[in-house]
């Protein structure tokens, strides 16, 4: 499971960090992957936490009480239905007010809050939402690619973004475990020309070793 960290997931969903950290700790959309469990432990998001981020975000933008949102959520939990991610999986409606379900008869609206119905409504499909946070994790995650000049050879390395510790991860792949990291792409290129260096050095120390 690919998992993401708190400024990936502010990037991809536009909520503020701040509004994620707040989200976690009133329950709205807690990171699946790994919870924040004191000082030096990190939020990690998966795929569907992001879709849910978006939702609420969605929601909030449109004018849903964060207090409204909460109670719907946990409602939606308590469902018949035993929906576990009912931001990421059901189909929902709102007027800015209350929050509607969206039953098996296409005419039929649940409203969640309270027994009402309401024609001023608006829908939320998830289905675009999952979309665009996929579109938007691959402009985030964007993978770099260049060459280096290792003792005479050139080799093709790609860099990306360490989603999960910060900074950026590079790789040769034409050398198997050819791999290093660095808090900037420059750095990174800096570090994977020394492992480079240090991976063909000590191939040739083996085949030294072999010879004797």
């Amino acid at each position: 499971m690919n998992a993401y960290n708190t400024k990936t997931a502010s990037a991809v969903t536009g909520a503020s960090e701040r509004q994620l950290r707040y989200w976690d700790r009133r329950g709205i959309v807690k990171p699946s992957v790994g919870e924040a469990r004191g000082r030096g432990s990190r939020r990690l998001y998966s795929f569907l936490d992001l879709v849910q981020a978006s939702a609420a975000k969605q929601l909030r933008d449109d004018g849903f009480s964060l207090q409204k949102l909460g109670r719907a959520l946990r409602i939606l939990k308590e469902h018949p239905d035993q929906v576990k991610h009912p931001l990421a999986q059901l189909r929902l409606i709102t007027d800015g007010k209350s929050l509607f379900r969206l039953t098996e008869e296409s005419n039929i609206l649940q409203d969640i809050l309270a027994g009402r119905q309401s024609v001023h409504v608006w829908a939320l499909t998830i289905k675009p939402l999952c979309d665009a946070v996929q579109g938007k994790l691959a402009r985030t995650v964007k993978i770099y690619s260049g060459t280096v000049h290792v003792q005479g050879n050139a080799y093709r390395v790609h860099i990306e973004p360490d989603v999960v510790d910060g900074g950026f991860i590079a790789e040769c792949s034409a050398l198997p475990g050819c791999v290093t990291d660095g808090e900037t792409k420059e750095e990174a290129m800096s570090n994977i020309r020394d492992a480079i260096a240090d991976w063909l050095s000590a191939g040739k120390e083996k085949r030294l070793a072999k010879a004797e």
